[in-house]
């Protein structure tokens, strides 16, 4: 009868202690619905002072990682209680005096990983926080990138095994292991991430690139037209608009890569890689843009190699590679006192005539070698590619 009436005493206090915790739980909840970021904190350390309660640790990780003012290295972070008309990124990055609370996510989570091993919460956590910081300090952190990453593949592997996968856990263990050039395998869990949160365009965005980097553009198309409909900031709909219209030409359907390239360059104007591929698609569907659009690209940077080799790509695409050259030739007088852009026109004009006149490339050669001289040093690598074209010739 002991026995019994011990069990049940004990039963009775660890009911009353669960009562108490979401109690307090739930109280945490209401300061952070009024933005009472350091109450709660404050509420919650109060509550569990040596970190021994997962539930109670999992929320303070929730605010410190999401309501910080500022963080040092996501170990010791200022929280302030705010106003219902403020923002905590009124304040993030801005000098004052605020609270600093120390709080160690990834050795505290370790600490309970290890009196708690079956609870998937602890590892889901984990990976949050470590993607937290990822994204915060990149490689300058107490980790390099390539660990924190995957530190972030193995905890969310394991919240996922034992249960505890949300979208957030989906998709940034897809996102780790895209860094990690693991395209293939990333798929599935992106691919679970937008069905959690169809809404979310990052998953779908992601969940494309997979795809295209993968040369499934059947599958990819819809992904990137989703994430492109769903994207409010201008930027970043200027981007999925791009890889909707790359999907598309890669496909071969130019007439509507064309329309999503447009886009793009509205969105995001005067971008090398939206002007690049609607200078190809132009020329390769006869549009009367491409005059405009060619000089666009070129003066984007005139100085830079990139674009003299993005344009015969383009032109070469098209089969107008003598279109080109009218248009090198024409930029001569503009640039006749700029050596690097007269330079780059000679060599490059000697690029393209290499193969029908080598007469003339031999002299356009020898003018870029000459032209080059008064800009770079004798040991450049551009005198190198010179010998080696008119070596060939």
């Amino acid at each position: 009868m002991k026995k019994i009436t011990t069990l049940l005493l004990t039963l009775l206090a660890f009911a009353g202690y669960s009562q108490a915790q979401t109690d307090v739980l739930s109280a945490a909840q209401k300061l952070i619905d009024a933005k009472k970021y350091e109450s709660v904190y404050v509420l919650l350390d109060n509550e569990d002072p040596n970190n021994e309660k997962p539930d109670v640790v999992l929320m303070k990780e929730d605010i410190v990682l999401n309501y910080f003012v500022s963080s040092m290295m996501h170990q010791v972070f200022a929280l302030k209680d705010l106003k219902k008309n403020e923002d905590v990124m009124d304040y993030r990055g801005k000098t004052g005096t605020f609270s600093m609370f120390p709080f160690r996510a990834d050795s505290v989570l370790i600490k309970l990983i290890a009196a708690y091993p079956d609870n998937c919460k602890l590892y889901r956590g984990l990976a949050f926080y470590y993607n937290e910081v990822l994204n915060k300090y990149g490689g300058y952190w107490l980790m390099d990138e390539e660990e924190l990453t995957q530190k972030i593949i193995d905890n969310s592997k394991k919240a996922i095994d034992g249960g505890c996968g949300d979208y957030i856990t989906y998709h940034n263990l897809g996102v780790a292991l895209l860094t990690q050039e693991e395209t293939a395998q990333s798929i599935p869990y992106l691919k679970k991430a937008t069905e959690l949160e169809p809404k979310k365009a990052d998953a779908h965005y992601n969940l494309a690139y997979a795809y295209l980097f993968t040369d499934q553009l059947d599958n990819a198309f819809p992904q990137a037209k989703a994430s492109y409909d769903l994207y409010k900031d201008k930027d970043l709909k200027g981007d999925a608009a791009r890889m909707t219209g790359q999907i598309l030409m890669e496909k071969g359907d130019y007439r509507n890569a064309l329309k999503y390239f447009e886009t793009a360059d509205k969105l995001i104007p005067d971008d090398y890689y939206n002007l690049s591929p609607l200078l190809r698609l132009y020329l390769v569907t006869d549009n009367q843009k491409a005059p405009s659009t060619a000089k666009k690209l070129f003066e984007l940077a005139p100085e830079n190699p990139t674009i003299y080799q993005a344009m015969i790509e383009a032109y070469r695409f098209a089969g107008k590679e003598p279109e080109l050259v009218r248009f090198y030739k024409a930029q001569l007088p503009k640039y006749a006192n700029n050596d690097k852009v007269f330079g780059n026109l000679h060599f490059y004009l000697g690029t393209l005539a290499m193969e029908h006149d080598k007469a003339a490339a031999k002299e356009y050669f020898l003018k870029a070698r000459e032209i080059f001289g008064h800009v770079y040093d004798k040991e450049h690598y551009v005198f190198g590619v010179i010998d080696d074209a008119l070596e060939g010739l």
